[in-house]
């Protein structure tokens, strides 16, 4: 057995360092201190030894734990894998889950509507999107379907919308059929229907504009012709007439304009 003889406080705020017999023993901080009514004269034998360090590891997990929800709210599972790469135990991160879960500091329902209340206020994601990412945060199937039941199809509006005016700037550029259809593919790859998709492409009201159709099928062709130079005859049109297919030009519009190229034209 060994008596406390002396405590004195570190240059960090809230941590003490105990003594033992005249000699530096372990750290402690100041919850830790409270709770085991550490103070000069306190015998301590081994096995209460090992339990107030076991309760500083906890301790230290706690003020980890609370930290990093100040930041912004957690998932259970967010906090776990914090705690493991703090290298805490497993069953001090089990104790401090409990803890801040029966505090309500932890609780996954309330991250789950939180986290669909932001996505439909200001995101661009579909409910697809939304319940994958909850999924990833480790929020179990039947909660994230109780807080996307409370949510009307109609309540997506917002986000669909601002999802498909950026993906029609992102491809204004482009020939009218392959701008429409890379809009619906980046709807549906945020995870919105394609009943949605279809729905904000009439709300977009896009209109085919033919003089910058023709400009753009000039230079694409003039590119692709001059890509495609190693080739000839027949194969080379056949190259040339696919890859401007697949950039959304229409095949009338295709053949006029490679018509006029192998005769040797310049496109306007």
């Amino acid at each position: 057995m060994a008596e406390i003889t002396q405590i004195s406080a570190q240059k960090r705020k809230g941590r003490y360092n105990i003594f033992l017999d005249g000699k530096y023993a372990f750290p402690v901080s100041e919850t830790t201190l409270i709770k085991f009514r550490l103070a000069r004269g306190l015998v301590v034998d081994a096995a209460l030894e090992s339990e107030i360090k076991a309760g500083e590891v906890e301790a230290m997990a706690n003020t980890m734990a609370l930290d990093y929800l100040n930041r912004q709210a957690r998932t259970v599972k967010e906090l776990r894998s914090h705690l493991r790469d703090q290298q805490m135990p497993e069953d001090v991160i089990n104790h401090v889950v409990v803890r801040l879960t029966d505090l309500n500091y932890l609780n996954d329902a309330q991250y789950a509507q939180a986290f669909l209340h932001d996505a439909l206020l200001v995101g661009d994601k579909g409910s697809q999107s939304v319940s994958r990412a909850l999924r990833e945060k480790g929020v179990a199937p039947d909660v994230i379907e109780d807080a996307l039941a409370d949510v009307a199809p109609a309540d997506w509006h917002d986000a669909l919308m601002r999802a498909a005016t950026k993906a029609a700037r992102q491809n204004q550029r482009r020939a009218f059929r392959e701008q429409t259809g890379r809009i619906k593919l980046a709807l549906t790859q945020k995870g919105f229907t394609q009943e949605q998709a279809t729905a904000a492409l009439a709300a977009l009201d896009l209109a085919k504009d033919d003089d910058h159709e023709a400009d753009l099928l000039a230079r694409e062709a003039t590119k692709q012709w001059r890509l495609k130079q190693r080739y000839t005859g027949r194969d080379r049109t056949e190259r040339v007439k696919q890859a401007l297919f697949r950039k959304g030009f229409t095949g009338d519009a295709i053949n006029e304009a490679l018509a006029k190229l192998e005769n040797g034209e310049e496109l306007d």
